[in-house]
């Protein structure tokens, strides 16, 4: 899934850091996405699909390391949405199942798997949604299979990506800051390509953060204090932006799973420690993107900011796979 918004934040960022040789694993090669990582810096863009587990042995050998992420979409229909639990399974199933035997050469010393932030409250936890609970079994099957020791999960929260939805008057705009909470319910978030950020850290920090599960977010913010942000960074003097929360019945109706994410996240929350996280981030030299930060750089309706690009290192040690 390197192709996936969190593969090519993992993609990029290693490729930037110049200290790693990349393989990128996608089902299509051929594709858009894939064809402009590969002329990135010491990437290699190599065929493989986490339902066929052959592909997936052939392209970790000789790896020091693996990054993996799992998906629930399959499409979507109505009455059904687009997410299958038993097709993000057997993709865990095989992930998991291909690193055991890879495990086994000698080679692989890195495994970081991509889940989904734990509950604030374990008692308050159900029903959690249940592409929550897919990745949590995953994160499970790793235990089962004895691979804690090699292993780092990263447990991430809601993206801001999210926040830019494609449907027709709940879009970011000057009036309105949409969202699936209600106004005052804290709302714990990350930029995706964040997860990358975390992803070299482990990668490169292996005495810290081997054995390690870690809940990451980069800001908690209510709906109102979201929506004020805007306000802020978009100083009308003749409109004011107001949260506008998307109605339950209509989000259960288009992503079932969904409506059970938001009364999750109303119910228990996010349980990332905050102060602890940005704590472990500046020790790991990780600078997160802010909320106001992402705006400014993903919403049109604001003036695009000048990316700094930072220079590559041409010294390349370990291979990595990003999966």
């Amino acid at each position: 899934m390197a192709t996936s918004r969190q593969g090519q934040g993992v993609v990029q960022h290693l490729s930037k850091n110049g200290e790693f040789q990349i393989r990128a694993i996608t089902r299509n090669p051929f594709s858009k996405t894939a064809l402009e990582m590969s002329v990135l810096p010491n990437v290699e863009i190599v065929q493989g699909d986490l339902l066929d587990k052959k592909s997936l042995l052939e392209a970790f050998h000789g790896a020091y390391g693996i990054f993996g992420n799992t998906t629930p979409t399959k499409g979507w229909i109505l009455g059904r949405g687009s997410m299958v639990s038993n097709y993000e399974l057997a993709q865990g199933r095989n992930l998991i199942d291909a690193i055991k035997e890879i495990e086994s050469y000698g080679f692989l010393k890195h495994f970081i798997f991509s889940s989904i932030c734990k509950p604030k409250d374990p008692l308050k936890n159900n029903p959690a949604p249940g592409h929550f609970a897919t990745k949590w079994a995953i994160e499970e099957y790793i235990g089962l299979k004895e691979l804690q020791g090699i292993t780092t999960i990263l447990r991430p929260v809601s993206y801001f990506e999210n926040f830019n939805t494609n449907l027709p008057g709940i879009q970011i705009s000057k009036n309105i800051f949409p969202g699936i909470l209600n106004a005052k319910t804290p709302w714990q978030t990350i930029a995706v390509k964040d997860i990358g950020l975390w992803a070299l850290a482990a990668i490169k920090n292996p005495e810290r953060l081997l054995g390690k599960s870690l809940n990451i977010a980069g800001e908690e913010m209510t709906g109102e204090q979201m929506a004020s942000l805007l306000d802020n960074i978009l100083r009308l003097k003749d409109k004011t932006v107001n949260y506008f929360m998307i109605p339950r019945p209509f989000i259960n109706l288009l992503e079932h799973d969904i409506a059970i994410m938001a009364d999750w996240i109303e119910r228990t929350g996010y349980g990332v420690d905050m102060a602890k996280i940005k704590t472990l981030s500046t020790e790991l030299g990780i600078r997160m993107t802010s909320l106001e930060q992402w705006l400014e750089g993903n919403v049109s309706l604001i003036p695009p900011q000048v990316n700094k690009t930072i220079p590559n290192s041409q010294k390349v040690l370990k291979p990595i796979i990003a999966s």
